[in-house]
């Protein structure tokens, strides 16, 4: 384990991937008795780390039966990514507002540039598909933007880890990731805002299909 982290942090990183992985199913309990029994710790840092996945929406308490993994239904996913659709788009909207627009098409160009030369099979193909999305964010100068979508964000990564392991729909992804970067950096934020809402709505029907796919 990383010692310059506290065992709650290092607990919740771990954690949190395993639920992001489905490694630990979605309605699945979360027992202070497995956990302390696998992370040989106290009862302390689990708790923490067990409250900070609540915060995070990934797990629930219930009063009557402890912390379970968050369950997503088709309501919800429709929900969320309809959501992080509207979020997205006024991230585009409103980082296209910033005084100085150099910095954003940098990072936006280096971004794609190392999609591009990176393997699908790679795991931080992923990381970079998501930093795309937050890239907006950074420059979007509100914090209340920033806040409903990182909230939301976490649940919506349990089916984008998914389906963002499948080189067909990869390729749609950085593809459209292309063609949104191409109407910003020629200065259409309004096209560049609508190609991010299509861009979550075919989003939206990947997580569908994951949500229904079998076991």
């Amino acid at each position: 384990m990383d010692l310059k982290k506290t065992l709650s942090e290092q607990i919740y990183e771990i954690l949190r991937n395993d639920i992001l992985t489905q490694a630990i199913p979605c309605g699945s309990k979360l027992t202070l008795k497995i956990l302390q029994e696998r992370f040989q710790v106290s009862s302390t840092p689990i708790r923490e780390a067990l409250t900070r996945l609540t915060e995070e929406q990934l797990a629930s308490y219930y009063s009557n039966i402890g912390v379970s993994v968050v369950s997503l239904d088709e309501r919800d996913v429709k929900e969320i990514y309809q959501f992080m659709g509207d979020l997205d788009s006024l991230a585009v909207s409103y980082a296209s507002l910033y005084p100085d627009q150099e910095p954003i098409l940098g990072e936006l160009r280096e971004n794609l540039s190392l999609m591009d030369a990176c393997g699908l099979s790679s795991p931080k193909w992923q990381d970079l598909s998501d930093r795309f999305h937050l890239i907006f964010y950074d420059y979007c100068q509100n914090s209340r933007l920033v806040h409903s979508a990182q909230r939301m964000r976490s649940q919506m990564s349990i089916l984008a880890y998914q389906y963002e392991k499948q080189a067909p729909k990869q390729d749609l992804i950085l593809n459209e990731h292309h063609m949104i970067f191409r109407l910003y950096e020629a200065g259409d934020h309004q096209g560049a805002v609508a190609m991010m809402k299509e861009h979550l709505s075919h989003s939206l029907e990947f997580a569908r299909e994951m949500l229904h796919s079998p076991a």
